[in-house]
């Protein structure tokens, strides 16, 4: 059964008077003194402060009779988690419930339907069945219930095990202020997979922050709980705490590891050494099946006849530090004995007064990619002979594509003033009469400067164009994060045939 103990305020007592410390009045009454003030709990704490410093602020002991709907919320999804895993997320009483002062979320093997989406998807369709899954499990959150900024995050649990298991107690940011996954940034709590399965014993804890795919990165380290125990065999205690700047993780009270600022960052946002863990976030709990990281560990696939399988939690509980709110510091705990990831940090700005992208080869860190709605954009480089020699040149085998040099990171390019670049069109598209040309560079979905629009040079004709960085910061370009600096089409719908040649693409200051 779930127990929370709290610090008792001691209250000073008062002394009798001796005769060489009384408080006499001149009438011979001996004056007690009263009771010290008692420091009022601060309006966020449930108890009184405990001897770090931490509160707590919210608790599910889950000692009722069925999960409290007014602190989580089911998903209900079967979209795979985007790591490919195999379960469909419901909020059946098979995959959930709480009994003898526990929560249960139970993985069970059978086939199931629904939602394609993520429940916060614009089209999200909660009677969609286009999704699919060959197991049901759960995963319950706290999001518009429970969000917090900085605080003592724990669980207590006993894990599921055999291949295929992945539970997780995880935060997820609750506005997305810095952008869609993992720009705003995730904190893994807890995570293990396989458990058992070739003695595998590890648990791990990870921050994921960064670039939009590929440029995501994560950090973290897994460890073994002292004397070969098993986090499938008996429970255990989970925790992070978290205070700007930093974040500690926890087993059993040991802290086994720190990540700071130094090693995270978002593209997003990369004069905000803090982001994008200064943001509200709020917890999750599941149990998925399968999936990328199950099947490169011990072994490959899922054993069904591992399952069902149980994820149990006995407690979930949020502490805040009552030293100073608003940052989260003065709590922390700390034996001394942890690993400081150093995590990773931010790209360098390119150096220089100016930065090549292209002048006949693809310069790093960028390369040229390609987006079609149907059919092919072709690029090649072509000796072209005479003062521009080998050139880049692009064919439109379609009517809705683009192309583009992009670099795995987002770089700050505020201190450049220019995009520059020397194009030449050897092929109008099929309707010249309303051929036209569209410029423009990305800072990560959905963060662009939109369409720049060019004049569609003379057919045969080399010409420079000079683009001003700051009109495409008017436009809606964050310079201080670009990943894709130029991006070249025909006018939509009317490209077919064009063939354009490039050179000389850099960004000048």
């Amino acid at each position: 059964m779930s127990r929370i103990l709290f610090r008792s305020s001691v209250l000073a007592m008062a002394v009798a008077a001796t005769a060489c410390g009384s408080n006499n009045d001149d009438d011979g009454q001996v004056n007690i003194p009263s009771d010290p003030p008692v420091n009022e709990r601060p309006e966020q704490c449930l108890e009184d402060p405990l001897n770090s410093g931490y509160c707590l602020v919210w608790a599910d002991e889950f000692s009722g009779e069925a999960i409290d709907s007014e602190k989580w919320s089911h998903e209900k999804n079967c979209t795979g988690g985007g790591n490919n895993e195999a379960q469909c997320y419901t909020d059946a009483a098979a995959n959930s419930w709480v009994a003898d002062d526990m929560l249960h979320i139970k993985a069970i093997r059978e086939d199931a339907t629904g939602p394609n989406q993520i429940d916060d998807d614009p089209n999200y369709d909660p009677n969609d069945t286009s999704g699919s899954g060959t197991y049901t499990s759960a995963r319950l959150r706290t999001k518009g219930m429970g969000d917090w900024k900085y605080g003592r995050f724990e669980m207590r649990a006993k894990l599921p095990f055999g291949q295929g298991s992945w539970p997780a107690f995880w935060m997820l940011p609750s506005e997305w202020k810095y952008g869609s996954w993992p720009l705003s940034g995730e904190i893994d709590i807890l995570e293990a997979v396989n458990l058992k399965v070739g003695g595998e014993d590890r648990i791990h804890g990870t921050l994921h922050y960064g670039d939009a795919w590929p440029g995501n990165k994560y950090s973290g380290e897994a460890y073994q709980i002292p004397g070969g125990l098993n986090p499938a065999d008996d429970f255990h205690t989970y925790a992070v705490e978290w205070e700007e700047g930093e974040i500690r993780w926890y087993v059993d009270g040991d802290h086994y590891a720190t990540q700071t600022k130094d090693g995270w960052y978002t593209s997003a946002d990369l004069d905000n050494a803090n982001a994008p863990f200064d943001e509200s976030f709020h917890l999750i709990l599941n149990l998925a099946v399968g999936g990328n990281w199950p099947a490169s560990v011990n072994d490959t696939g899922i054993d069904e006849s591992a399952f069902p399988q149980e994820f149990v939690i006995d407690y979930v509980r949020v502490y805040q530090c009552s030293e100073d709110f608003d940052t989260g510091k003065g709590c922390a705990s700390t034996d001394g004995e942890f690993v400081l990831n150093p995590g990773t940090t931010p790209p360098a700005a390119p150096d220089g007064e100016e930065t090549t992208v292209f002048d006949g080869e693809v310069k790093a860190p960028y390369q040229w990619l390609t987006w079609t709605a149907f059919g092919t954009v072709d690029f090649e480089v072509v000796d072209t002979g005479g003062d521009y020699g080998d050139v880049g040149q692009i064919t439109w085998n379609t009517d809705q594509g683009i192309g583009f040099f992009q670099s795995t990171d987002s770089y700050d390019l505020s201190d450049y003033t220019y995009v520059e670049f020397d194009l030449r069109v050897l092929a109008e598209p099929g309707d010249a009469g309303s051929a036209s040309l569209t410029f423009r560079a990305d800072c990560g979905h959905p963060c662009s400067s939109g369409d720049y629009p060019l004049d569609m040079p003379a057919v045969d004709q080399w010409t420079h164009f000079q683009i001003p960085m700051q009109e495409l910061a008017d436009m809606g370009l964050n310079t201080a994060s670009v990943n894709t600096p130029f991006v070249i089409s025909p006018g939509w719908d009317n490209q077919m045939g064009a063939v354009l040649q490039l050179d000389n693409v850099k960004l000048t200051k």
